[in-house]
């Protein structure tokens, strides 16, 4: 590593840590990660991998876009529909569907960092990892396998990291990262997936379709979650 790309990594380092070390993590600085790593190299070649992949690629070249979406209309669809399930996610967890930080698309790793605040708990929806513990870093694991999307993979690495100290259960972390990678080396990939336009497709019409074996048991599922399935 060249000198000069020392001081930025070792900033984003400090930033995960305290992220992950904190009981109420800020989720603001998952975006000042995100938002740090806009001109790097690694972002570059994110970007390149995420316009190798048809789906993903297409939705770049288009600049794709949808309005917010509105969890009191999904919340009234079968409750078998990917729409269902992404709202009754939002409502169980106190959760905003916008509740990300925008930023204005200038280039396409604005784009791509967009679209990955976006659709972050679709991915929770469809793939069954529940939105806290290790349910998020099972989820991000698969963006992280799919396209090295740079700000993910230093969340479960210092995840990874942490989980050694004493007390850590470092094993469960370990393993239910590898669970989310391998979803993601075994699933079509989900960036580019218009979601959007099937909220009132069967879940399992959707997993069936992308290759997904969703995580329907364990402390880092949302199915072990009684609200969730009430």
């Amino acid at each position: 590593m060249a000198y000069e790309e020392l001081t930025p990594m070792l900033e984003r380092i400090k930033m995960v840590t305290g992220f992950i070390a904190t009981p109420n993590r800020a989720v603001e600085t998952v975006f000042d990660l995100e938002d740090s790593y806009l001109d790097s190299p690694q972002m570059t070649a994110c970007v390149e991998r995420m316009k190798a992949d048809p789906e993903m690629g297409r939705r770049i070249a288009e600049g794709y876009a949808t309005p917010d979406y509105d969890p009191d209309d999904l919340i009234k669809l079968p409750r078998d529909t990917l729409g269902h399930a992404y709202a009754k996610l939002l409502k169980t967890f106190h959760y905003a569907a916008h509740f990300y930080r925008d930023r204005e698309l200038k280039t396409d790793a604005d784009y791509c960092i967009m679209r990955m605040r976006k659709t972050h708990d679709i991915h929770h929806a469809v793939t069954g990892f529940v939105p806290k513990g290790h349910g998020e870093t099972g989820v991000i694991a698969v963006s992280a396998y799919q396209f090295g999307y740079p700000a993910y993979l230093l969340i479960d690495l210092a995840a990874m990291a942490l989980s050694v100290r004493p007390g850590g259960s470092f094993q469960q972390t370990f393993d239910w990262i590898g669970v989310g990678m391998k979803l993601g080396r075994d699933c079509k990939p989900l960036a580019g997936v218009k979601w959007e336009e099937g909220w009132d497709k069967p879940l399992a019409v959707w997993r069936d379709e992308l290759g997904i074996k969703a995580v329907t048991s364990g402390d880092a599922s949302w199915y072990e979650v009684p609200d969730m399935l009430a």
